[in-house]
């Protein structure tokens, strides 16, 4: 699971429930079991879900895989 950018915001599907305005905060492997941990950039509030219950996650925003940033300025 090495898809988390530095900035980037994601929307999570977890067993039915959909999760937005992520920011990747941990991973961590407890008895075999990996677990995600993210964060709600717009409440605070922290999320752990367990990998294998997650069905999608896909980044809302952030930097480019390239490394490079759009400048947004015209």
């Amino acid at each position: 699971m090495n898809l988390f950018t530095e900035d980037g915001v994601y929307e999570v599907v977890y067993r039915g429930t959909h999760f937005s305005f992520l920011r990747f905060i941990r991973m961590d492997e407890i008895c075999d079991v990996c677990y995600l941990t993210l964060k709600n950039i717009l409440t605070g509030e922290m999320f752990t879900f367990e990998q294998a219950g997650i069905v999608g996650i896909r980044e809302i925003s952030g930097a480019s895989r390239t490394g490079t940033k759009e400048n947004t300025v015209a």
